[in-house]
Formats: structure tokens, sequence, C-alpha cells
């Protein structure tokens, strides 16, 4: 069962087991990798803000299971994709988060299904006018300095 939890610095999450998500990615041929985002639906914490679709883990899960489960119910049916790493995000209070990277062969349609009010593809350079979930914001700094 999904629930909020308190992390060892206070911070509320959800998921009481961590959580995941999927970052879908599609590089083309020529130009810019985009980025498939959620927007965050107005009943969700972060209402509005532009995420990855994700949530918590549920018991004997795999954070790629609970992201691929987890994907499917917020934006829809998905293609076939290879996983290209994971980076974990941890909030300081010993509550992870799981970014699955994974590669497509082309962006493909999305929907929105629950917890999600739009769906897009974006570019690093589209996502720094968007407002973002803190989490996307933190690994999309850390590609940004890593760039430097």
């Amino acid at each position: 069962m999904d629930l909020w939890t308190v992390c060892e610095k206070g911070h509320v999450h959800w998921g009481r087991l961590g959580g995941a998500g999927l970052l879908f990615r599609y590089s083309p041929e020529q130009g810019e990798p985009s980025y498939l985002l959620q927007q965050r639906s107005k009943s969700k914490d972060y209402a509005g803000r532009w995420g990855i679709p994700g949530g918590a883990i549920r018991e004997g899960e795999t954070p790629e299971a609970a992201a691929k489960r987890e994907a499917k119910e917020e934006v829809g049916p998905l293609p076939p994709y290879r996983v290209t790493g994971v980076q974990v995000q941890d909030c300081g209070g010993n509550w992870q988060f799981h970014i699955v990277m994974a590669e497509v062969d082309r962006p493909f349609p999305s929907y929105c299904v629950q917890e999600t009010d739009a769906t897009g593809w974006f570019t690093r350079e589209d996502m720094g006018r968007l407002l973002l979930h803190p989490g996307l914001q933190r690994w999309l700094d850390e590609q940004e300095s890593e760039r430097s």
C-alpha cells in the first residue's frame, strides 16, 4: 500500500519504500535530445509543475518495475525502451527517488491519464522555461554542471 512517510529530516514523501520514475529520452540523429514530461495534476503535490511520470515503490517491486507501472498509469501505454542508467536522489533523510533513464527510438504519444494534466516532449533548453518539479530541476542542474 502506498503511504505518505516522514524521512529522518522531517520531509514528507509519498511512498514509504521510496519512489521511482521513468525519464524517457529520444535522441534524434541531428539536433538536441528531447524528454517526455508530464504536468502534475492540480490535485497532487507540486501541482502544475512538470516532472517525470513516477510514484511510490511498492513492497516487492524493483525501482524499474515501479517506474514502469507508474508511467503506464500516468501517461498511458509505453513503447519498447532501453534502460540506460538509474540516478538515485536522496533527500538527505534516508528517502530515495530513483530516476530510471530510458531511451526510445522515437517520441511516442502520451496521454493525460491519472495525476496528469498535460504531457509533452521537451529539450533541456525547453525545460529551462518550465516550472519543474524540484527533483527534476535538481537532475537538470546536475546535468548542466556536468556539461560545463
